[in-house]
């Protein structure tokens, strides 16, 4: 009898520290959940946020749902340095792309972004180098600072009708981008938005445009001094329409 009694008496010691090690403590603390592929965390409010991707790479499609919750964002630095990522496609149930989510992502060659994105943050495609197009969608009202610094490939670029203002820094180094059109929504352009684009040679600025805020370096321009007519010069007078310069040229002038 006393031989059961110790050895139940152990169980229940042997249980208690199991018990402690667990711990089990109610706190307001959110709760790391894992995944195959993705650490996310589950928000308390039915809406996940995915932390970081740990899969095999290649063209993948971001969930809309994580254990029956909705994915609403996808954190800072989520993507960072993958660089066996080669295609993405966001969900529409997505609002949030944080900062450096993809940064270094140099193999990502097409990113498709839903008009459910509202806010896209600073340098989130920053040195994704073999990215050749990017559609930035009608629900996104700034393009923050270097979104898509040094994207070399980068050649097209379409620019949602609801951007308000473009960023320092945002294109900054897209050496493969000759020509953007500015929608009129656009009233904002930040210093050094399209610096060192050297292949941009045609801007077109939709009609109804009216840019209170243009920074004289947002273009490729004399802006170490050079003599050249900056574009900010040339559209003060000429406003909605299409200018263009000669390769490696600082004279902007509006074309007929």
């Amino acid at each position: 009898m006393k031989n059961k009694l110790l050895i139940i008496a152990i169980i229940a010691i042997i249980g208690f520290g199991v018990l402690s090690c667990l711990d089990i403590t109610d706190d307001d603390s959110k709760d790391y959940d894992y995944s195959k592929d993705y650490n996310y965390i589950d928000e308390d409010n039915g809406k996940i946020t995915i932390l970081k991707y740990k899969g095999a790479g290649g063209n993948i499609t971001v969930p809309s749902k994580i254990g029956g919750k909705t994915v609403t964002s996808i954190g800072g630095g989520a993507f960072y340095d993958c660089t066996s990522l080669a295609s993405v496609t966001i969900p529409n149930s997505v609002t949030s792309i944080g900062p450096r989510t993809f940064f270094n992502c140099k193999n990502l060659t097409s990113v498709t972004i839903p008009d459910s994105v509202t806010s896209i943050g600073n340098y989130a495609f920053d040195f994704c180098t073999s990215l050749t197009s990017v559609t930035i969608p009608d629900s996104v009202t700034s393009i923050v600072w270097g979104a898509f610094d040094c994207c070399t490939s980068l050649a097209s670029v379409t620019i949602g009708n609801n951007v308000t203002s473009i960023g320092n820094f945002a294109f900054s180094g897209c050496t493969s981008l000759t020509s953007i059109t500015i929608p009129s929504s656009v009233t904002s352009i930040e210093f050094h938005a399209f610096v060192n684009c050297t292949s941009l040679t045609s801007v077109t600025f939709a009609t109804g445009s009216n840019i209170t805020n243009f920074s004289d370096g947002a273009f490729p321009e004399g802006y170490y001094g050079n003599d050249g007519n900056y574009l900010k010069t040339a559209y003060s007078t000429g406003k909605a329409g299409t200018y263009s310069r000669s390769e490696y040229g600082y004279n902007w002038a509006k074309q007929d």
